[in-house]
């Protein structure tokens, strides 16, 4: 059996500043352009028999690349969208990092820009 936990202090999860979102991401400390949080979880292969069998996840599964999708358990689980991200998913191989794409301060909320997918089925913008 495999145990996942937390390591990275810099992030932690709160109340969401966006209306009906519940918990969010946000960040602990100032952090500074190109700073990354690895995003910790479960891979399974799309389509396949784990796919299914999680279903119940899928609001929060990730994409990883065109065959994968991660199913996170740490704090980039409460990452929210955003039609003016503070973060984008950057790949690498089947690693999946939440990077920023500006500087931000101590208790700034962490978002990213949801595939056109999931903002379809959440009727986001």
């Amino acid at each position: 059996m495999m145990t996942l936990d937390e390591t990275d202090d810099r992030f932690c999860a709160g109340p969401s500043r966006i209306p009906g979102a519940g918990q969010g991401l946000f960040a602990r400390v100032p952090l500074r352009s190109g700073d990354r949080l690895k995003v910790i979880g479960v891979l399974v292969a799309r389509d396949s028999d784990a796919d299914r069998y999680t279903a119940f996840a899928d609001e929060y599964k990730l994409r990883v690349g065109d065959q994968h999708l991660l199913i996170p358990f740490g704090v980039a689980a409460m990452t929210n969208h955003s039609s003016q991200p503070n973060l984008v998913k950057v790949i690498e191989g089947t690693e999946l990092f939440l990077e920023l794409l500006r500087d931000v301060d101590a208790g700034e909320e962490l978002c990213f820009s949801y595939s056109e997918f999931a903002r379809a089925q959440y009727g986001l913008d």
